[in-house]
């Protein structure tokens, strides 16, 4: 048997960011206070928050046979994150160009797609077989049927619920999060606490929802309702954050937090990774993340 944990399965890209005061506008030159080339993409994000976490985690993508893919390895054997799932393809390996905003607080992103996914190699299949969690982010999720991937047949399902959900079937996953705007959409009537509450029980699995700074609010039928609250930290750029966010949690379900006191923990890790310009740099260790814990206690 495998000793890994959990699979992450979805996007992988290489990101260069620059941070600025002002957008620039037609033809504007602005000096960077910043610039940073770095690992990106939800799943693989999600990946290395698991491993600084302790968990052991593997990441099973595609990637191009060049350069930007080399470095794609190379920053996840220093992770520590099984690679041997990866595959590769005939395109670029997927990256995007990024200007964060200090006076907006917000960021402008141009990508390259992510690129046409090929089959998974015996390797991930074998990996995803053996794991005790399987985390998927919009891409990923559309590869389980493909795979022949379901609930209840294999790891449990954890899922990245960012983009396009309102319509999903939440009880297709083990661990739904989406983000409070997406909620908004699944239930435009609900407050948001009652709507996390009906997918939970309806789909008979965790669900929580993502508020940004203001935390995170889940329901789990052991826990009933909860909320935890953000935390407040000299910010650099949110890139990264939502995905730091889903894979502290999962290592947080994963080593015996209850609910409650997962999204405070997952918030927290969250928000220390905004100390950085990327969205992996400044992703804390469980020792540090207990440390701050600690000073804020």
């Amino acid at each position: 048997m495998s000793d890994i944990q959990v699979v992450c399965l979805g996007v992988i890209t290489i990101d260069t960011i620059a941070l600025v005061d002002n957008y620039p506008g037609e033809d504007e030159r602005v000096l960077a206070h910043q610039i940073a080339r770095a690992g990106g993409g939800p799943a693989a994000v999600a990946a290395v928050t698991l491993s600084r976490l302790g968990v052991s985690t593997a990441i099973v993508g595609t990637i191009g046979d060049d350069e930007d893919g080399a470095e794609v390895l190379r920053i996840f054997v220093r992770e520590g994150v099984d690679t041997s799932g990866i595959s590769i393809g005939a395109s670029a390996t997927s990256g995007s160009v990024i200007v964060a905003s200090k006076a907006h607080s917000a960021r402008a992103i141009s990508t390259r797609q992510p690129m046409q996914q090929v089959n998974l190699n015996a390797e991930a299949k074998k990996l995803i077989s053996q794991a005790e969690w399987l985390h998927v982010d919009h891409v990923g999720i559309n590869r389980l049927k493909s795979e022949k991937i379901a609930r209840g047949n294999g790891p449990k399902i954890s899922f990245d619920a960012g983009y396009n959900v309102a319509d999903f079937e939440a009880s297709e996953v083990d661990l739904f999060v989406p983000t409070d705007r997406q909620m908004a959409l699944r239930y435009p009537d609900l407050q948001l606490g009652t709507a996390v509450e009906r997918d939970a029980v309806n789909a008979k699995n965790i669900t929580v929802a993502t508020q940004g700074s203001a935390g995170s609010t889940g329901y789990s039928s052991e826990s009933g309702l909860v909320h935890a609250d953000g935390f407040a930290v000299d910010v650099v750029s949110t890139l990264g954050a939502g995905d730091v966010f889903h894979g502290a949690l999962l290592a947080q379900v994963i080593q015996g937090h209850t609910l409650e006191a997962s999204l405070m923990r997952a918030n927290a890790v969250a928000a220390l990774s905004c100390r950085g310009l990327d969205g992996q740099s400044m992703i804390p260790n469980t020792a540090e993340l207990d440390k701050f814990l600690k000073e804020r206690s």
